[in-house]
């Protein structure tokens, strides 16, 4: 048995997942990841892709979650504390890939987190957080914000819960960061540092393993990235566009966003617009005035605080 801990869980897991941050093997479990067979309800496709592969979602009468990923892995969730995995791809770096992704992002979901399609760094006591269409640049901007000295606190798959005043704190998920081939050359990152991915031929992981924080921290800057030259350079959100583009940037399949999940989602949205401030952001051109962004940003946080 394999003991990590991810998103403030200790996880206890019968298949190495070693992009998670180890854990206390005498620690109660919140989450086990087990191997075994899974019988798939009645599947329907998503829009989740990984590795050019698209998955497939069903549920049954149990209210068991179920992703499947051709010729990868099968999985289902059940309650929010126990995952099943079934590999069919013989390599344990991709069965691993998979399952820290969308799959464990189920387990979040059954426990009540906001998840977004986001990355996430802590700048001061504040997180920062990135989102956009693929290509805007999210972790792009991470690991430029991590480069400049602030701590990363999540990559592609961001969970959120609030504190009993209703304020929205990130929980920090693992520590890995993976970047195209470009970000590491235009922010010189050392390739020594880094380590291929399978999930792309041109890109790479950094593992900040030592600074990775384990504390939650309290959701301040939500910035939806882009590229359009004829919007502003960065722009105030108003109230009522914030629950629809939060719900765009959900991880995980359309069909879970209905009913009650619905209502929760359009006011736990509310929440974090109250708490933080959310921008439109229009995505520095080239890494050089990324980078000058980037301290102009710390520099401000610091005087702030």
């Amino acid at each position: 048995m394999h003991h990590y801990t991810a998103f403030g869980l200790h996880i206890h897991s019968e298949i190495s997942l070693p992009e998670l941050a180890e854990g206390n093997p005498h620690s109660t479990a919140d989450v086990y990841i087990r191997q075994g067979n899974v019988e798939l309800p009645a599947m329907r496709p998503t829009t989740i892709y990984r590795r050019g592969v698209k998955a497939f979602f069903g549920q049954d009468e149990q209210q068991a979650l179920f992703l499947n990923w051709a010729g990868v892995a099968s999985y289902k969730a059940s309650g929010g504390k126990e995952l099943i995995v079934s590999p069919v791809a013989s390599e344990a770096n991709i069965i691993s890939l998979f399952t820290v992704s969308e799959a464990l992002g189920l387990i979040l979901f059954q426990k009540g987190y906001f998840l977004l399609h986001a990355s996430a760094v802590e700048v001061g006591d504040e997180a920062w957080c990135f989102m956009g269409m693929p290509g805007a640049g999210k972790s792009s901007t991470a690991a430029a914000f991590m480069k400049a000295g602030c701590k990363l606190l999540s990559d592609d798959l961001t969970a959120i819960t609030f504190d009993e005043t209703g304020k929205p704190i990130i929980l920090p998920a693992y520590p890995q960061l993976k970047i195209w081939e470009k970000t590491v050359s235009g922010l010189h990152y050392a390739e020594s540092d880094l380590e291929p991915v399978s999930e792309g031929v041109k890109k790479f992981a950094y593992h900040p393993r030592e600074q990775f924080p384990t504390e939650p921290v309290r959701l301040k800057k939500v910035f939806f990235l882009h590229k359009a030259r004829n919007k502003p350079a960065v722009q105030q959100m108003n109230l009522a566009e914030i629950p629809g583009e939060l719900l765009r940037n959900f991880p995980l399949a359309t069909e879970l966003m209905n009913g009650d999940n619905l209502k929760k989602h359009f006011f736990q949205s509310i929440q974090c617009a109250k708490a933080a401030e959310l921008l439109r952001k229009r995505r520095p051109e080239g890494f050089e005035n990324l980078e000058k962004w980037v301290e102009a940003s710390i520099r401000e946080q610091l005087i702030a605080e």
